[in-house]
């Protein structure tokens, strides 16, 4: 009965609701087209075609070929026309630069029809029946309507209302007095000079330096020969005393000719507008030198070291007012060319058994043999200049005479010494050879930097002491080495 009762019952609407199902159902719906009901008819399905653009179509297509002009391509929209609704029958001028940008013209001039603004204002300003007027043309300004009373008042004119003005502006005179005397006329300009291209640009003309010492020149300079012979030759004696007396005394002149020529290298360096710190170049050459006599070459780096920091801190704690960079460095100049240098005579001299003093000597009589021999040879026979840009009176064959001497000194010196020899003497010979002439262009080529002639004149016939020892400076750390080389010491 059960079985009859559901079979009467009228069949129930399929109810809508929601089943998950598989991948393979859901697959097999979606093309069958069940999972599609829901889509409007009119939405965009996957793999549509969009309907083409309306509108006229281009030509071409980009990128365009290379035969056809980008120009002419696509035909340009036509300019509207300001004036009529249809389609455009003239081309659309352009305002003239000159007319205002309302495209009006203001009405400017006095009287004019419609006048309905405060132009006549004006004419009361500078007088009846006077108002501003419109002036675009230089005949406008032939008739002048203002008259010089018009600026009549009790203030003083300037500029260029200034009837009493003079043709000399004193515009960038400020506040300075005219001068109550009358200008000189300008003296003529001298003729040009005709200057070697390798000379330094001075503000002041370089001197002659004529080098009468020799080394490797012709005599000149104006100086006394027999006054100059008969100081070297004291020189000579004086070093021969003192080297003879042993190591201690040879020290003391050896501190004093290295003070002195410091002292001038400073004193130049001074006048030459330069703010070296003096007391401390002097100070230090004195302790490199006690300091190597005693020491040793160790303590060469310390004082060097030493005088570094303490030249910068010297114009750090404005010791001395000056401008740091350049001065820092003139003092460490002077220092290191005479200090640095001519600490290598006192590495000498501290070596033992009288070695140094020996070694000292020689190299000291070799350099005296390459300046006397210099000077005769250059005198004699000198004609083709070595470095006239440096020092005009210098020769090719004076300095070959000067260094052959050099080393025909160096080997009788060789010969004489106990332990030198020839051989080695020659060796001596050789490098004073090279490094004396060096040290001698140099200093000239410092003088003729700084505009002087010499570097003193405690030395008659010489000038400074500088003057006779600058090739030594040179000579003294190469002969050095060259004991340490030979192991002479």
């Amino acid at each position: 009965m059960s079985d009859q009762h559901d079979d009467n019952r009228p069949p129930r609407p399929p109810a809508e609701g929601v089943r998950i199902i598989g991948a393979e159902e859901a697959a097999r719906a979606l093309e069958e087209g069940q999972a599609e009901g829901r889509r409007p008819d009119d939405a965009p399905r996957f793999g549509d075609v969009p309907p083409p653009p309306e509108g006229p179509r281009p030509g071409y297509r980009f990128p365009l070929p290379e035969s056809v002009d980008p120009a002419e391509a696509v035909p340009r929209p036509p300019l509207a026309d300001e004036y009529d609704s249809g389609p455009p029958t003239r081309q659309v001028e352009m305002p003239h630069w000159t007319d205002p940008p309302s495209g009006e013209v203001p009405r400017i001039l006095v009287g004019e029809e419609g006048e309905d603004d405060d132009l006549g204002a004006w004419a009361g300003i500078s007088g009846a029946n006077r108002g501003p007027r419109w002036r675009d043309s230089a005949a406008d300004w032939e008739d002048a309507d203002f008259e010089d009373d018009s600026f009549d008042d009790d203030e003083v004119r300037m500029g260029a209302l200034d009837v009493n003005r003079t043709e000399h502006s004193d515009l960038f005179s400020f506040d300075e007095p005219e001068p109550a005397y009358a200008e000189p006329e300008p003296e003529p300009a001298p003729e040009p000079r005709t200057v070697s291209t390798t000379t330094s640009i001075r503000t002041r003309p370089a001197p002659d330096y004529g080098n009468g010492g020799g080394n490797g020149g012709r005599v000149g300079g104006g100086r006394d020969m027999g006054t100059a012979v008969g100081i070297g030759l004291a020189l000579g004696a004086l070093c021969m005393l003192a080297f003879k007396a042993g190591p201690l005394t040879a020290m003391v002149l050896t501190l004093l000719v290295i003070v002195f020529a410091a002292g001038e290298v400073f004193d130049v360096l001074r006048r030459a507008g330069y703010r070296p710190a003096t007391l401390l170049g002097l100070t230090a050459t004195v302790s490199i030198l006690l300091a190597a006599y005693n020491k040793g070459e160790t303590a060469v780096p310390l004082v060097l070291a030493l005088t570094v920091v303490f030249s910068f801190l010297w114009y750090l704690f404005d010791v001395v007012k000056a401008r740091p960079t350049i001065n820092v460095a003139a003092t460490l100049f002077g220092f290191m060319w005479v200090g640095f240098l001519g600490s290598f005579a006192a590495l000498l001299l501290a070596l033992p058994a009288r070695h140094g003093v020996v070694s000292l000597f020689g190299a000291i009589v070799c350099t005296v043999g390459y300046d006397v021999g210099g000077l005769f040879f250059g005198s004699q026979m000198g004609s083709r200049p070595l470095m006239p840009e440096v020092s005009p009176n210098k020769t090719v064959e004076g300095l070959l005479g000067g260094c052959l001497t050099a080393i025909v000194v160096g080997a009788i010196f060789g010969a004489l010494s106990h332990f030198w020899g020839m051989k080695h003497g020659v060796a001596l010979g050789v490098v004073v050879a090279i490094m004396a002439p060096l040290g001698d262009l140099a200093e000239s080529m410092i003088k003729r930097d700084v505009g002087i002639k010499d570097m003193g004149r405690i030395l008659p016939g010489h000038g400074g002491v500088l003057d006779r020892f600058d090739a030594l400076l040179f000579v003294l750390p190469a002969t050095y080495y060259l004991v340490k080389l030979l192991k002479l010491g």
